[in-house]
């Protein structure tokens, strides 16, 4: 069973790289036979075109030699782009698994998209042998779009450090993602100064890339930049240090699919404040490992955050965040699923390969690769 992935590149900001570097910290490239493409790397518009470039001359060169494409997709540029490896592997006769990464994936396709390019996005999604939600509510969405049947949930997961959270008196409060409004980063501003006022040693910490300076200058104006460190994009070390220095973590989304900083968090044990957005509900029980409010209502999160920070349980509800990722979204257990897909598709799919190869000879340029079905199954 030989496994051709493709997504952004595992040094890229992101989810979709924290997503893949997990499945190898978890060893899936020693439980199948894996190789993974970048499609994508920060940097100017002249290198990530030859970053495309390049994978997809990659991509054309050794498709031929895999059993599945599994393809981690975001929207925008991503989707498009991915869409043109989707039609490659789907004219070699490949399984193909779309993985949504994207929270904002209804607001793409309902408002970016116009009727032609809403054709194209369910022509791209038609091609695919299994779509990999990130919750239910995303497969009921994603369900109006392609044949229900082949969508999967498979919640994003994590590893669970080396480290178990034992001191809870600290009022650091960490932001992970990027500075922008789609993750409700001007409403934690906008809360901020109630919120130190209540507890007057709280102190956020926000990294990641973005709107840094317009946060800035929102914090000078109101008179909060003492108690406020941008921190920037952070990964490694300096983010496992970040977990532990602060004992909360909030991420006030409009969107998201199954966030992998709020997965992170809750692993090292913090105390969480998050929105009722995309799978959050499903990992979050208000109260009991965490605490939920709506998006966009600043009054509701200045009051919830006040009540995170001062609750006489909180080493109790971060230890009951902890639990839940140690049970629920352990990486572990994310693999065995992610492995049983690859094994449901192959367990046919090898018929489809040679019958494809049949109708397209020319791509069946030696033995193994026209037999290449047989050997998967």
């Amino acid at each position: 069973m030989k496994v051709l992935m493709i997504g952004a590149g595992r040094e890229v900001k992101g989810g979709v790289s924290a997503v893949v570097n997990q499945y190898y910290e978890a060893n899936l490239d020693e439980k199948v036979d894996m190789k993974y493409i970048a499609t994508m790397q920060d940097g100017s518009k002249a290198k990530k075109m030859w970053i495309f470039i390049r994978s997809l001359t990659e991509f054309k060169h050794c498709v031929r030699y895999y059993d599945i494409v599994h393809i981690h997709m975001s929207i925008n540029a991503s989707f498009y782009r991915k869409s043109i490896f989707i039609r490659i592997a789907h004219k070699f006769g490949k399984k193909i698994i779309i993985h949504m990464h994207s929270g904002a994936f209804d607001a793409f396709y309902n408002e970016a998209c116009d009727d032609r390019q809403k054709r194209w996005v369910r022509y791209i999604f038609s091609l695919a042998d299994a779509v990999i939600a990130l919750s239910e509510e995303w497969k009921e969405y994603i369900s109006n779009i392609c044949d229900a049947d082949k969508i999967h949930v498979i919640y994003n997961a994590v590893n669970m450090p080396a480290y178990l959270r034992e001191n809870y008196e600290d009022r650091n409060v960490l932001f992970l993602g990027r500075l922008g409004e789609g993750k409700g980063i001007y409403d934690l501003l906008s809360a901020a100064p109630d919120i130190i006022n209540a507890v007057p040693h709280t102190h956020f910490y926000l990294a990641g890339d973005g709107e840094i300076e317009k946060c800035r200058e929102m914090c000078n104006q109101m008179d909060i930049q003492d108690n406020v460190t941008f921190l920037g994009w952070i990964r490694g070390e300096e983010k496992k240090k970040s977990l532990q220095k602060c004992s909360t973590f909030i991420l006030p989304s409009y969107h998201e699919g199954m966030p992998m900083s709020l997965l992170e968090a809750m692993s090292y044990g913090c105390v969480v404040v998050s929105t009722r957005v995309g799978g959050i509900p499903k990992v979050i029980k208000n109260g009991l490992n965490g605490f939920l409010c709506e998006p966009g209502d600043v009054q509701a999160l200045t009051e919830t955050m006040i009540q995170a920070l001062t609750e006489e349980n909180r080493a109790a509800i971060g230890e009951k965040a902890y639990m839940t990722i140690r049970d629920s979204f352990n990486v572990e257990h994310n693999i065995d699923q992610i492995v049983k897909l690859y094994h449901s598709l192959c367990v046919w799919g090898g018929v489809k390969t040679r019958l494809r190869f049949i109708n397209y000879p020319h791509y069946a340029t030696n033995l193994q690769i026209f037999d290449s079905g047989r050997s998967a199954a």
